[in-house]
């Protein structure tokens, strides 16, 4: 359990400002014309609900290539 919440917080602690990096980078001139802020919110929660997807996706495929190796959790 505790090596998952470890994993998690490690992954999301590194990619989390790259991928707002790369969304705001590309997204630029769309946000430039909001004023309110709200595309940026709902922009931003899109890419981080995608990044912690795809960070259980990959501890997921860990804890089974683990278990495969009869190396338990």
């Amino acid at each position: 359990m505790w090596k998952s919440v470890l994993f998690s917080s490690i992954w999301i602690g590194i990619t989390i400002p790259l991928v707002l990096a790369v969304i705001f980078t590309i997204f630029e001139p769309l946000l430039a014309f909001d004023t309110s802020g709200i595309l940026m919110l709902i922009i931003m929660a899109i890419g981080a609900i995608g990044d912690i997807y795809l960070a259980t996706r990959i501890w997921t495929w860990i804890e089974y290539k683990l278990y495969k190796r009869k190396h338990y959790m």
